[in-house]
């Protein structure tokens, strides 16, 4: 079957409605979900073509190169609808039922997604992208600062990971101020003792390598950088509302990756108290 975003429509109008799901029928409405969201951002450069173009319009002039140009034609609100529709239907999957991501390692990184959502609803700067904002405006400011802070879910999971595996594989204390690591380069190697399985990590791997070279995470990587070291242009006017969703949607992915093939989080407490 060829997955649509009304499929997801779909799915997302049941999770928001039904108060109770069967689990092996929650189970799969999530593997769909990931799997559309694959298909559409990893594995597919067409929406990521437009949110290019979009940020050169506003300000934001990105080197995100394209070698086959998609032949899909979308608007702004075309683009808008892909972005809310799974940002929705990711927010359900991930937050409807408490037990979903329940993590005691990964707190943190619930609470900061948790944080993001909670503010996309209350300021208008996190879900207008119709309105260009000067450098002066508080909205500019809103918009980078929920972008930088999202972002640092890559760090503090990349670092959390290899303090677990000092502490309990090499059974060694690290200083993590001295060492340098990248999400897509440490942070799978590092999590693998807490994956359920050899076949569960390879999943793993081969899901994070998917997303960490599309052009999606290219283009986040690069929006990143130009709002932390570029000049921002008083002339300009600027809006990042699809590229904090795309972000997002990037993180919850990841999120349902890491539910699917690493241990629960009771099997984790057993296996800590195991090793030490």
């Amino acid at each position: 079957m060829t997955l649509t975003l009304q499929e997801i429509i779909k799915i997302n109008d049941i999770l928001i409605s039904q108060l109770s799901i069967p689990q092996d029928e929650f189970e799969n409405y999530l593997d769909i979900i990931g799997e559309y969201i694959d298909k559409t951002f990893f594995e597919q450069d067409a929406i990521i073509e437009k949110l290019v173009e979009f940020s050169e319009k506003s300000g934001r002039k990105l080197d995100v190169k394209f070698w086959n140009k998609s032949l899909i034609v979308l608007s702004d609100e075309h683009i808008r609808d892909y972005l809310i529709n799974c940002k929705s239907a990711l927010e359900q999957a991930l937050f409807k039922n408490k037990e979903t991501f329940k993590y005691y390692i990964f707190t943190e990184i619930k609470s900061i997604v948790r944080f993001y959502l909670n503010k996309s609803y209350t300021y208008p700067a996190l879900f207008n992208y119709e309105t260009l904002y000067d450098i002066k405006s508080a909205e500019f400011h809103q918009q980078n600062e929920s972008f930088k802070y999202l972002f640092t879910v890559f760090d503090k999971i990349t670092y959390i990971a290899r303090h677990l595996h000092d502490k309990y594989v090499k059974k060694e204390k690290t200083d993590l101020n001295e060492v340098s690591l990248k999400f897509y380069a440490d942070f799978p190697i590092n999590i693998k003792f807490l994956a359920k399985d050899d076949k569960m990590f390879l999943i793993l791997q081969t899901s994070i390598e998917k997303i960490t070279t599309s052009r999606a995470w290219h283009y986040i990587r690069k929006l990143r950088n130009n709002i932390e070291h570029d000049f921002s242009n008083p002339s300009s006017r600027y809006n990042i509302t699809f590229s904090l969703q795309l972000l997002f949607i990037i993180i919850g992915r990841i999120m349902l990756i890491l539910r699917k093939t690493l241990k629960s989080d009771l099997e984790m407490h057993y296996f800590f108290k195991s090793v030490m």
